[in-house]
């Protein structure tokens, strides 16, 4: 079952609810005002009939009164009223007609009475009467009994009828508020779970590999802030996509060169061996071990990233002082920069103080820093300056290189990521696998410092590390 018909199903059971919730608080509080009108109404006419009874009493040879109680007060459900004194004897009585049970199917049968007078009940062959009874005292003391009796069936029959049409009313009402709910849910599930449908969709494109596809952003809503967070990530994953097709080429390349110069060189030792040409076998060994050791750095780098990932890359913190540390890693370059017929020069601006690290992993980041300077720049200088500033120790990494675009910028510390290749100036050989930059970030980041890039294509770039005092 689908989230959306679920959710459909929920509505309705919901509207469902609400619905009888709201019937049995109509039909409670409908047949309570019923009832409280039949009150008032048989109330009126027992008051009305002891004020008929009190002008008899007075003027035995009149009846207007009753004529006109009898003529203007016209109820089915009175059966018999009688006027009686003290002495208990009838001297006004009438008798409507005479009642027979008759079946008549009501929903409820309740007759809260009212609190003036006495109302009871009674069974009289078959049919419930409901008989109610006043006194009222005369001026000499006299008292007078006034009696009515009510058809309590005709009673219940006219309060059922009264809540059957209101509640006529009430169900068209509410059955058209159902539908209209009902129909609504249909639309706003609709409208919700279509762009959810197309997203579900799209990862499922995604997911099978066409990671050029993109959902279309209809709105400014949170739906269409899902969609454009949903396009987003797509462009990320084809980005990964492209990164890890070229990591994967890298690793063909660097790893293929070496196993095959090691293959190479071991051929040409059999060579030798079968030539009886031993002096000549030793320069192939250091060949192999050059190999070996392109091959060892790589898998280093490649364990460096998982200790890093893991959170398992530990400092062996010491006193240590920077000048000193760069120095080493600026002289060891100087051969190579000697070969590409470029200056390197290091230049200390002021006397640099000791300051707390690991030396092996900050020489690490100032040889991938520094040779990165070097392998990128055709012709002109590399030059290497440290300085205090006010808390910090910085190094500073100026070449006159080829440059980084300024939209590559944001990404050359990602893992695995590599300057495009395509480009004039990047050309394959010159790649390395995209984790320099990634491990010197953070062993930067792991000393409390950081790392800044400015750079400008075809004219250099500037690298700056700080690190605290």
């Amino acid at each position: 079952m689908s989230i959306r018909t679920k959710l459909i199903l929920f509505i309705l059971l919901l509207l469902a609810v609400i619905c009888a919730v709201l019937t049995l608080l109509f039909s409670h509080n409908e047949w309570a005002a019923i009832s409280s009108n039949n009150q008032r109404k048989n109330l009126r006419i027992l008051l009305a009939m002891s004020e008929v009874c009190s002008e008899i009493h007075d003027t035995p040879n009149k009846s207007s009164a009753y004529q006109y109680f009898k003529a203007f007060l016209k109820t089915p459900e009175i059966i018999k009223v009688s006027c009686s004194d003290a002495n208990n004897r009838v001297f006004m009585e009438d008798r409507y007609y005479s009642a027979y049970p008759q079946p008549f199917p009501y929903f409820l049968k309740t007759f809260p009475p009212p609190i003036t007078g006495i109302w009871k009940t009674k069974n009289d062959n078959g049919v419930e009467i409901l008989e109610a009874s006043l006194d009222t005292k005369k001026r000499r003391g006299s008292k007078i009994t006034t009696r009515v009796e009510f058809s309590a069936q005709l009673i219940y029959q006219e309060m059922d009828s009264s809540l059957r049409q209101a509640s006529a009313s009430f169900f068209i009402i509410l059955s058209i508020a159902f539908a209209l709910g009902c129909t609504g849910t249909l639309i706003i599930t609709r409208v919700i779970f279509k762009p959810i449908q197309t997203m579900a969709e799209a990862a499922r494109i995604i997911g099978g590999g066409r990671l050029d596809h993109r959902i279309p952003v209809t709105g400014s809503d949170e739906l269409g802030m899902l969609a454009k967070a949903f396009n987003e990530m797509a462009v990320k994953l084809k980005e990964f996509d492209d990164m890890k097709k070229d990591f994967v080429s890298s690793i063909t390349h660097d790893l293929r060169s070496p196993v095959t110069g090691i293959e190479l060189c071991s051929d040409i030792i059999k060579e030798f061996v079968e030539k009886h040409e031993y002096g000549k076998i030793p320069g192939q060994l250091f060949s192999i071990s050059e190999h070996s050791q392109r091959l060892n750095h790589f898998i280093d780098s490649l364990l460096e990233i998982s200790k890093i990932e893991s959170g398992k890359i530990t400092l062996n913190i010491k006193i240590l002082n920077l000048e000193e540390l760069v120095n080493r890693a600026v002289q060891s370059f100087k051969p190579y920069a000697g070969q590409k017929d470029i200056k390197i020069e290091f230049v200390v601006e002021q006397d640099i103080p000791e300051m707390r690290g690991d030396p092996d992993r900050l020489y690490q980041v100032l040889s991938n820093i520094i040779g990165n300077a070097v392998k990128f720049t055709n012709s002109g200088s590399v030059n290497v300056y440290i300085q205090t500033i006010p808390g910090w120790q910085k190094v500073k990494v100026c070449d006159t290189g080829i440059g980084i675009p300024e939209h590559e910028i944001k990404n050359i510390f990602s893992k695995f990521y590599r300057i495009n290749s395509g480009r004039q100036g990047y050309p394959s050989s010159r790649q390395g696998t995209g984790l320099g930059l990634f491990i010197a970030k953070s062993i930067i980041e792991q000393h409390g410092g950081r790392i800044e890039v400015k750079s400008n294509p075809g004219k250099g770039s500037v690298f700056s590390i700080f690190l605290p005092a």
